[in-house]
């Protein structure tokens, strides 16, 4: 069959046919949409992308999305003991711990503390004298560690002489593959704890 070329044409259907009974573009105004024959939406087989304006790769998205930032928030009470609470991947950095502790413990006093680290080494990242509950304040550990293999992380929260008081742990972590297992109330320490200091 000859070739027909036709120039000067003004336009196409808002449906555009690939081949005979094959898939099709269709626009409007604000859109543009690839089909198949079934009228699914069809995949784009596409370059990497090179200039912000492109449309990224799978494989591009995948790559920037395989450390992701997350914030893991926990509140504690004076006397919750020790908990495992997240299960952590290989390749997982901590980035930062604060422990916000919003009002003084009742009868707190040395004896009374927050220690914040893993299964194997309970006060990694916040140490019996890194904080005082018995003084409103956030305290920071900008300490970063890297794990080579999966672990968990932990709280301790030793009670001395105090009768009440409250915290609310935040972690800052970057990774792949994080899973909180003590829910708790972390959705109350989500709301209650607005201010992060200098934890960037």
């Amino acid at each position: 069959m000859a070739t027909v070329k036709k120039y000067n044409l003004a336009g196409v259907s808002t449906n555009v046919e690939l081949g005979k009974q094959g898939s099709y573009l269709t626009g409007n105004a604000s859109a543009i949409g690839f089909y198949t024959s079934g009228d699914a939406l069809q995949k784009i087989a596409i370059a990497n992308a090179t200039a912000a304006s492109h449309a990224v790769t799978k494989a591009q998205l995948d790559a920037t999305s395989s450390d992701l930032v997350q914030h893991i928030t926990v509140d504690v009470e004076h006397d919750s003991g020790a908990v495992n609470f997240a299960n952590i991947g290989a390749g997982t950095r901590i980035i930062s711990v604060t422990v916000d502790v919003p009002v003084a413990w009742t009868s707190g006093g040395s004896g009374d503390y927050i220690e914040v680290g893993d299964t194997n080494n309970a006060s990694r990242f916040m140490r019996s004298g890194d904080m005082d509950v018995t003084a409103t304040g956030q305290y920071h550990s900008q300490y970063q560690y890297e794990y080579t293999s999966p672990g968990q992380l932990r709280y301790n929260v030793v009670n001395g002489a105090s009768s009440d008081g409250d915290a609310t742990i935040s972690v800052l972590v970057a990774s792949d593959s994080v899973t909180v297992t003590d829910y708790g109330s972390i959705q109350n320490a989500q709301n209650s704890n607005s201010d992060l200091g200098n934890i960037a």
